[in-house]
Parts: C-alpha cells; structure tokens; sequence
C-alpha cells in the first residue's frame, strides 16, 4: 500500500513536470510569433493613408516630418512645408521637385471698338477691286487758229468758259495702280472769230449770231497713286483714245457746222481724300489735247493743236 502510494507521487510529480516543460518550451518559442500577431491584429491608425515608398530618401523626408510635427506649433508657416516634403511622390518622379506653381493666363482684352456697327476708324475700304469715279468742274478751251481755202484764209477761234463732266468706271490692280474707261463731255461756247477776209465776228453781234464747240471723249486711262495708308492720296493720271469734234457757228446769216472723229489724250494730276469706306472725294486738274482738230478748217489746211483744261471736283467709290 505504501508503495502503491509512493508510486503514484512520482507519476503525478513527473507530469507536472512535464507540462511545466512543455509550457515552457511553448512559451519560448511562442514569443517571436507574438510582434507580428499583434501587427497583423491590430493595424495602425494610419492604414488609410497611401503607403510609403521604399526609398531611403522618402524615409529620410517621412522622419524630418514628423519631427516637425511633434516640435512645431500648428500655426508656423514652415509646418506646410515639412508636410509637402513629406508627401509621397507619384511613381517616377523627383520627391525633391515641388510641381510647378499653377498660373492663369488672362485672355487678352479686345480692342475698343468703333460705335458705329461695321465701320473701323482705320478702314478706308477695298483697295483692290472695281470702282466707278464721277466729276464735273469747268473748262477754258484755248484758242485754236486755222488756215482754209489752202492756206489762203487764216482765222482764229476764241472760246467762252464752259464745263466738263466725266465717268469712269475703273480697276484698282493694286493700291498705287489702276486703269480705267473714260467717257466725258465738253462744251465751251465761241466768243469770238478773226478772219483775214471778214475782220472780227463778234458773238452776239449783226454778222456773227452764236457758235459753239463740243468735244465727246472715250479714253482708256491709267493712273498712278501714292500707296500710303491715309486719308489723302495723291495721283498722276494719262490716258489715250478718241474724241468726236463738233462745231457749229452763225455767221454772215449761214449756219455753219461740222463734226468729225480725231484722236486725241489728256495728261492729269489731282487728291483723293477718303470720306467713308470706300467712298472718296476726288479732285483734279486735267490737260485734254486733240492735235487736228480738223473741224476748224476745210480738212486740206493746217490746224494747230486744241487744249482744253479742266478742274473738276467728283467722288470716287470702291467696291
């Protein structure tokens, strides 16, 4: 019975000893497992946030920055900073390079315009282009001195002031060049004719009643303008073509007329001055010249030359 007893201690006694043992060893060897049971169970307070990357250098910014947050008062400027350091950097990029400031561009203003709809104060219109141009202004015809009868006779006509209209349809090739057609009328009353054989006729008077001299131009003309970008241009100005002659005269009781077709050209100068787009004020002085006129004669004696000069005022429209 006593050693039943005994027996029965020592069982127990090496039991205890050995789960002791056991609990032991299970202890040791439990206590590295236990760090990262604890990390695995129970995450940061700051699992939301975008993970860290792994450069040392991004290390090195996360320390200073949390240094700054612990040492630094919230209202210090400079904490804004440590934090944008602190920030991770987007994949391939520079964590030392701060992005580029934003700036906005403000769109250029306009320009003030006009008051008036469609119209620029700079806009003098189409400098190319069709045009058509008219004008009037009087006319002093000079005197043109002819011999008939095959030289024997000699006479000379003398002229009134009359007027000259004209039109003319252009185009402008360029801003300083241009040619156009031409179509006019002239009228200068006779005031007077001398004649080796009958003395002076005086208009008006009992041998000589009226008489009068009319010139319709067709030129063709070319014109030639400073290309400056201002309201007054100047210009020079040619042309060549045809006239018909007609003179009519009362003399001696007879009436007396002939008409006829000479060649003839006009040499001219003058300003245009720019009053709405497109729209011109033209003035010019012009030189029309027939060198036979031979309607001042029997047309078998010599005549000399016919000037008929012009200042003529008009307006000019570019389309």
């Amino acid at each position: 019975m006593e050693t039943s007893q005994r027996t029965l201690f020592f069982r127990v006694f090496f039991y205890n000893i050995r789960i002791f043992v056991s609990l032991l060893l299970l202890v040791m060897t439990g206590l590295p497992l236990v760090p990262s049971l604890s990390i695995a169970q129970d995450p940061p307070d700051n699992a939301n946030q975008l993970p860290m990357r792994t450069n040392p250098q991004d290390v090195r910014l996360a320390s200073l920055a949390s240094i700054s947050n612990t040492t630094t008062n919230d209202n210090d400027p400079s904490q804004d900073q440590w934090k944008s350091l602190a920030t991770p950097s987007a994949p391939g990029s520079d964590p030392m390079v701060s992005p580029p400031p934003t700036t906005t561009t403000n769109p250029p203003s306009s320009p003030p315009r006009d008051s008036k709809p469609g119209y620029k104060k700079d806009d003098y219109g189409p400098q190319t282009g069709w045009g058509l141009r008219t004008a009037v202004g009087p006319a002093l015809q000079q005197s043109v001195s002819a011999r008939s009868n095959g030289g024997a006779d000699y006479s000379n006509f003398n002229f009134s002031p009359g007027f000259r209209a004209d039109l003319e349809a252009f185009y402008n090739v360029t801003n300083g060049f241009y040619f156009g057609l031409e179509g006019g009328f002239i009228y200068n009353s006779i005031s007077s004719i001398s004649n080796s054989s009958l003395g002076d006729l005086v208009a008006g008077g009992e041998s000589f009643g009226n008489g009068a001299f009319y010139q319709i131009p067709a030129l063709a003309n070319i014109r030639f303008q400073i290309p400056n970008t201002g309201k007054l241009r100047g210009y020079c100005t040619g042309g060549v073509g045809v006239v018909w002659d007609y003179l009519t005269a009362s003399a001696l009781g007879d009436t007396y007329s002939q008409h006829q077709w000479n060649y003839a050209f006009q040499l001219g100068a003058g300003f245009q001055y720019n009053l709405l787009p497109g729209l011109d004020l033209d003035t010019s002085f012009k030189t029309f010249i027939t060198p036979n006129p031979l309607v001042f004669s029997d047309g078998t004696s010599q005549v000399k030359a016919s000037y008929n000069y012009t200042l003529e005022i008009g307006l000019a429209y570019r389309f």
